[in-house]
């Protein structure tokens, strides 16, 4: 190599730099490797004198002492079953669980749930209305003095079930803590301790939230399911006093309005009602009023419906705006939502809701759907505007010839339960085929005893109407009814008449009919040529 050649030398530079960066990494890597052996060596030692310390065990078995007493606390509390109480005129199940925001929850089935916000969590309480004595609700009602007199013992009463349950939770997390403790640690003495810790816990959670009890709140409650659109049921908040010294007051009315209202629910027949019965909620009308999906989508989910069965007219001018817009609410509804089209409905409105997976469209045709065989057909005609309506004796025509359309299609299939059309003309072809006939376009409800064992149940407006009820003089109503089918036979056994005040309105009723045995009809009485009755309403 040249003694001058620049290259070389500079060549020589690099390799020394390298050799020399890879020794000073060769020596990192040595210490740290050293250094972590030795933090090894020492935790290793730590941990070793840890284990022999008997001061770190008794504290790692206090820890564990009260991680699984304050688990069995809280599985305790969700195990805690309900306790029976008489409130006034109210049988009751009341019940403590696990709840951050501390509410206090009165169901009242099917009704649905009054919530006050009456102290802090993390322990909630629900009071649930299992029957209600009409006689002693009705004498609260109606009897001089009578009120008074329930007053007096109403808070006695519910301080009395709160106690029971209060301590009934006790005792039983008390055991979870005991059960717990014995197969963690299987000592006797660890296993009370831990029972102790649940105990303890859990008192420390009910006198917290005994601390943040806020009376008032029975004077601002909130509302779901059907008792949403039946404020009245506790009174004008403003008239009812929110100091603690008028709390005996406050719960007074509140039982006195809620006898009253629920006596609706509880009044009513029950024979007839099976516990599997296939309920079916009729609807009609709705005419683009939102409300509907909102009370529908309530009832659905308080009377366990099984399909909903709606017989037209969901919009008003069938644009294409109001069916994409509008049809969307049909998602609320949490189970099969059968539907035939009336005369406001569109093609546009039809495809809107044929596009929906729980939506089905019938035309002319039967399909099973929960257990029951709805035979259905749309309205032929389309006028949503009244002034280019067909003459009525075309009109006539051509809701004979739908109705004769879909006679033919049920007997094709072999029978129906149940038929679906929007107008009550297109129901006449269908007498002695089927057992009931659904339908609706008046906008008042009516059933009719079409002969041969035929039914027709013409629903009012679930929608009060839409925009109409704003040209009425006396408001409409939102109604519905719920159906209530043998699982076996398939034949209509009850039904529930729900009518909701609209606008200012804001009240409920409830109407129960029950159809005797000799008069229910099912499709294969019709095959046979029995006749029936059709009920009158309560």
């Amino acid at each position: 190599m040249p003694e001058n050649d620049p290259a070389a030398t500079e060549r020589i530079s690099m390799n020394d730099r390298l050799a020399a960066a890879l020794h000073r990494i060769e020596h990192a890597a040595r210490t740290t490797g050293r250094h972590a052996t030795s933090l090894w060596r020492r935790s290793r030692a730590s941990w070793t004198r840890l284990r022999r310390s008997k001061r770190a065990k008794r504290v790692a078995v206090v820890a564990a002492i009260l991680f699984l007493g304050t688990g069995a606390a809280a599985g305790g509390l969700a195990l805690v079953g309900g306790t029976k109480a008489d409130i006034g005129p109210f049988d009751t199940t009341m019940s403590l669980h696990p709840d951050l925001s501390g509410e206090t929850v009165v169901t009242i089935p099917p009704l649905g749930d009054v919530i006050f916000d009456s102290h802090d969590g993390p322990i909630g309480l629900n009071l649930k209305l299992d029957s209600v004595d009409p006689v002693e609700a009705q004498t609260i009602i109606n009897t001089p003095g009578g009120v008074t007199s329930a007053s007096e013992s109403l808070a006695t009463d519910v301080t009395d079930a709160v106690v029971r349950v209060v301590i009934e939770a006790l005792a039983i997390v008390t055991l979870c803590g005991l059960l717990v403790g014995a197969l963690a640690f299987r000592t006797m003495r660890r296993a009370l301790l831990t029972g102790v810790t649940s105990l303890a816990v859990t008192a420390a959670l009910m006198g917290y939230a005994a601390t943040t009890l806020r009376a008032e709140s029975i004077s601002q409650p909130r509302y779901e399911g059907l008792l949403a659109y039946a404020p009245s049921v506790v009174g004008n908040a403003e008239d009812i006093a929110v100091n603690y010294e008028e709390y005996v007051a406050n719960l007074q009315k509140f039982v006195t309005n809620i006898s009253e209202f629920y006596a609706l629910a509880m009044d009513m027949p029950q024979l007839g009602i099976q516990d599997d019965s296939i309920k079916v909620l009729h609807v009609s009308d709705i005419h683009l009023n939102p409300s509907a999906w909102h009370l529908m989508e309530s009832v659905v989910e308080q009377f366990d419906i099984d399909a909903v069965a709606d017989t037209g007219d969901i919009n008003d001018w069938g644009s294409e705006q109001e069916a994409e817009i509008f049809s969307r609410g049909v998602e609320q509804i949490n189970c099969p939502y059968v539907f035939v089209k009336g005369n406001h409905d569109s093609v546009t409105t039809v495809a809107a809701l044929a596009s929906y997976d729980n939506v089905v469209v019938l035309d002319g045709e039967v399909q099973e759907v929960a257990g029951l065989r709805f035979g259905g057909v749309p309205d032929p005609r389309f006028t949503p505007d009244k002034g280019a309506q067909p003459s009525s004796e075309y009109a006539q025509q051509m809701l004979t010839e739908s109705g004769e359309r879909l006679n033919e299609a049920i007997l094709a299939a072999g029978g129906a339960d149940l038929a679906m059309v929007h107008e009550p003309p297109m129901a006449v072809p269908l007498t002695g085929t089927v057992p009931l006939v659904l339908a609706g376009h008046t906008h008042e409800r009516a059933v009719q005893d079409l002969g041969e064992g035929t039914t027709l149940m013409v629903e009012g407006s679930t929608g009060a109407a839409g925009l109409r009820n704003f040209q009425s003089d006396e408001p409409m109503r939102m109604e519905m009814d719920v159906l209530y089918f043998d699982p076996v036979t398939k034949a209509l056994t009850a039904y529930d008449s729900i009518s909701v005040g609209s606008g200012t309105e804001t009240d409920v009723t409830l109407d129960r009919t029950v159809i005797p045995t000799e008069d229910q009809v099912d499709e294969g009485d019709i095959q046979s040529g029995t006749e029936s009755t059709a009920p009158q309403q309560d």
